[in-house]
């Protein structure tokens, strides 16, 4: 899975990336997959709107 629960609070998300395992939580880390998601598309990650992924950062999606 790329989506996890996040470091400090487990009730929020952290996103891993399928490729390097640079993590994006954004500023403020969601509860929600869905917002999760919209903030890491427009850092412009990219792959499946799923939390199983895959998932690659913006480094790794060029």
């Amino acid at each position: 899975m790329t989506a996890i629960p996040g470091e400090h609070d487990p009730a929020t998300l952290l996103l891993i990336c399928d490729s390097c395992g640079r993590a994006f939580d954004g500023d403020h880390p969601p509860r929600a997959w869905q917002a999760l998601w919209a903030r890491a598309l427009g850092a412009g990650w990219r792959g499946r709107d799923r939390q199983i992924g895959p998932h690659s950062c913006r480094r790794c999606a060029d």
